[in-house]
């Protein structure tokens, strides 16, 4: 055999090994389904000729956009809806900011209209701005966890108009989340926030924002009067991939819909002293901190055997956030697909990085610990600093995820 033959096949051979030896493609599953329509592209389609020439108060940020990423402030008022102002919550109308602007309101002179910032206005202000309206229309991308901002930003303009005559129209979107079922702690008395622990459900709570709304409004805020517009063709077990709907990153830091799914295990990680990835090109699909190396931290996850998850370790230096500037040893976290429990694989990552990391801590706020909140409970936190298995913590929170479900099945649509 020539040199040439023998390096060619050489290389065919090492090829078909390295390939035996790599894991998994990195790919989500996509069953073929009709694309699911948005309440925005519904409302615009039939719905929308009853509302012409009302004012409007829109409750809105960058998601708000249809299937071919045209704005719902365009559409509306292409239909002769009055758009009298503007309310965006979290990270602003653009979707850029990580931090909460400071500013009450601000002019939005492309756009003509002047936005106002949920995060700094008390109920009895919002209140007091609805009455410019004859109708509020709230449109926002959630993700279907209780720590995820916009649901609080939903109760909080529904606890605004309850007791009003101004109609509350939802125009509903797919729950990213919704083929994990729920998952995690009823929020737990004394651990209630405004923004990160507001909505009362459990941590991961299997509804659309129209589905929370009708759940909000029954068991909290009778008296709203409010209207969803519905999904057309969605399925709560749908990937946001098999609905055929953009990606539009609901958050600076979710560029991705794996980054969104891994988000959902990752965000406890935020209550202890580890960076998540902010301030990288990787937000929360890295994880890490000064004090760990790479390799031995990709191991011991390794050894977890999460089924749903690869783990690659990598070194990453933040902008922003937790260690600005510094070299962090961690771990890139691979999303594989398939369902999983989030609160089981946080609560298990975080035990583990307890039990191999003398440098661990808790993060503390004004003496309380900020993972509290996000978990809605304490107990969270103290069974892994008890030592106990997760069985024993997913035991103990049974209950209020049983009652939660059977009130929350009252009010789902899809």
């Amino acid at each position: 055999m020539r040199k040439t033959a023998r390096w060619i096949v050489f290389a065919v051979a090492a090829t078909v090994l390295f390939d035996c030896a790599s894991p998994a493609v990195y790919n989500l599953p996509a069953r073929r389904q009709k694309r699911v329509y948005s309440g925005l592209e519904n409302f615009i389609a039939s719905g929308v000729e009853e509302y012409r020439g009302k004012k409007i108060a829109l409750v809105t940020n960058h998601s708000g956009v249809d299937f071919n990423l045209r704005k719902n402030i365009d559409l509306l008022r292409c239909k002769g809806l009055e758009i009298v102002l503007a309310c965006a919550p979290e990270h602003g109308l653009y979707g850029y900011e990580n931090d909460y602007d400071s500013m009450l309101y601000q002019a939005d002179l492309r756009l003509n209209v002047v936005v106002y910032n949920l995060h700094h206005l008390s109920i009895e202000q919002l209140r007091h701005l609805f009455r410019l309206a004859d109708a509020v229309i709230f449109d926002i991308q959630d993700m279907g966890m209780r720590c995820y901002t916009y649901v609080s930003s939903l109760k909080q303009v529904m606890d605004a108009l309850n007791g009003t005559s101004i109609e509350l129209v939802v125009l509903d979107r797919p729950n990213p989340l919704g083929f994990l079922g729920i998952d995690g702690a009823y929020l737990h008395d004394g651990y209630q926030s405004r923004h990160v622990s507001a909505f009362p459900s459990t941590f991961i709570y299997n509804m659309t924002m129209g589905e929370a709304a009708r759940f909000y409004r029954a068991g909290y805020a009778r008296d709203v009067h409010l209207t969803v517009v519905p999904l057309k063709n969605y399925r709560r077990d749908l990937l946001y991939n098999e609905t055929m709907l953009p990606w539009v990153p609901p958050s600076p830091n979710l560029p991705t819909y794996e980054s969104a799914v891994v988000y959902s295990s990752i965000v406890m990680i935020e209550g202890v002293n580890l960076s998540v990835g902010r301030g990288t090109t990787k937000p929360f699909e890295y994880i890490g901190a000064p004090w760990i190396e790479p390799r031995e931290l990709a191991k011991l996850l390794s050894d977890l055997n999460l089924p749903n998850f690869r783990f690659r370790p990598v070194y990453f230096s933040p902008t922003f956030s937790k260690y600005t500037g510094m070299r962090c040893g961690g771990v890139q976290i691979f999303y594989m697909g398939g369902a999983f429990s989030p609160m089981e694989v946080s609560y298990r990552i975080i035990t583990l990085l307890k039990n191999n990391y003398p440098y661990f801590r808790w993060d503390r706020h004004r003496g309380r610990y900020h993972v509290d909140f996000l978990a809605g409970t304490d107990l969270f936190r103290r069974y892994i600093d008890e030592g106990r298995p997760f069985a024993e913590f997913a035991a103990q929170i049974a209950g209020g995820q049983k009652e939660f479900n059977r009130q929350r099945k009252k009010h789902l649509m899809y």
